[in-house]
């Protein structure tokens, strides 16, 4: 059990999408404390178990396609301050990480040869939104 004053600061960051959404916790030393994708109709429910889990300050989402249907699920269930982040390249930068993550040594060595992961990133891009966020500020909408 994580009591109150030991829960750390952090931001929700979201990248939002017609079926799945990516979701990651993010303290604001850029620590990831969670990270996941989870289905658009599981969004509002899991949404508020991080909400009662995680000391979050502000939510942060993408502004992709989906992200004012996803805005009102939000609002549905919480005030916390949510704020619009830009997506551009967010797929490429997340492939990068995943494949750095990952240690390949044989995708380096075959670098003209484009692999793609074989699972989605969403929970990757939810990550760079909100170090995009937390870094450089880059926020188009603020305190929706």
């Amino acid at each position: 059990m994580i009591w109150m004053d030991e829960r750390e600061k952090a931001i929700l960051a979201i990248d939002p999408g017609k079926d799945k959404c990516g979701l990651a916790i993010v303290n604001y030393s850029l620590l990831v404390l969670s990270k996941k994708i989870v289905d658009r109709i599981e969004l509002q429910s899991y949404l508020s178990q991080l909400i009662n889990i995680y000391d979050i300050r502000e939510i942060i989402i993408g502004d992709g396609t989906f992200y004012n249907e996803v805005l009102k699920e939000i609002k549905g269930i919480t005030d916390i301050p949510v704020k619009i982040v830009d997506e551009a390249y967010t797929t490429m930068e997340a492939e990068k990480r995943y494949w750095q993550e990952k240690g390949w040594l044989w995708k380096k060595l075959l670098f003209f040869i484009h692999w793609k992961p074989g699972r989605p990133l969403d929970d990757y891009v939810a990550v760079i939104l909100a170090e995009r966020y937390l870094q450089n500020g880059q926020v188009d909408i603020i305190g929706i």
